[in-house]
């Protein structure tokens, strides 16, 4: 219980492992979260019959937002793992 309300209440609750597997996790969501994205809209198109070489530059901004969205994830977990790292070294001195 007290795992869950340090989660909520903003206090810090996850250790090394855990930050990897977060970030693990998210990779795996947006992995799937991609893939159904453009499953969708290439069977959309071929239910219009749009052509793909019609429609590919809009793939960019799709996939330079993923990008945009896995760096920024990526930094808040190391930056989470640099506080997790310090906070450790702090209690022992």
């Amino acid at each position: 219980m007290d795992a869950i309300i340090n989660f909520f209440t903003l206090r810090p609750t996850f250790t090394i492992f855990g930050l990897k597997i977060v970030w693990y996790l998210y990779l795996l969501n947006v992995l799937v979260q991609t893939y159904v994205s453009i499953s969708g809209i290439i069977q959309i198109m071929a239910q219009r019959g749009v052509q793909l070489d019609l429609w590919s530059p809009n793939f960019l901004p799709l996939l330079l937002g993923l990008v945009a969205q896995m760096a920024i994830v990526r930094l808040l977990i190391e930056v989470a793992a640099i506080i997790i790292s310090g906070s450790k070294n702090s209690r022992n001195i």
